[in-house]
C-alpha cells in the first residue's frame, strides 16, 4: 500500500490514515492459496512491497511482504544448488546430503 499526500497541508497529528491509505477498490490482495511466484508478479506489476492475505470471506488473515517471498525463493534455490552439488560430488543427487 502506498502512502499518498493529504490534499491539504495538515500536520501528521491532524491527518487521519484514511486520508492517505489505498482505497479498497484499488487494493491489491492475495489469498493464502496463491503461489509465491503469483504474489511476486502482483507486487512487481503494481510496484508494491506488501499484500494483505484475504480468506474466502474477504477477511484479512495475514500479510505477506516482498522479503517473505524473496526468502522463500532463496531457500528453493539453495536447496537446488545443494542437490546439484551433492550429485556432482557423487553423494546421491536428488537424495541430498546426509
Amino acid at each position: 500500500m502506498s502512502a499518498k499526500s493529504p490534499s491539504s497541508e495538515k500536520k501528521s497529528k491532524d491527518c487521519f490514515v484514511k486520508e492517505i491509505s489505498t482505497k479498497s477498490a484499488n487494493l491489491i490482495t492475495a489469498s493464502p492459496s496463491d503461489t509465491v511466484s503469483n504474489c511476486m508478479a502482483k507486487m512487481l506489476m503494481k510496484d508494491i512491497r506488501h499484500l494483505p492475505l484475504l480468506d474466502d470471506d474477504g477477511h484479512v488473515v495475514g500479510i505477506v511482504s516482498i522479503k517473505d517471498l524473496v526468502k522463500a525463493e532463496l531457500k528453493e534455490k539453495e536447496d537446488a544448488i545443494k542437490t546439484l552439488s551433492d550429485f556432482a560430488l557423487g553423494k546421491g543427487g536428488h537424495f541430498g546430503s546426509e
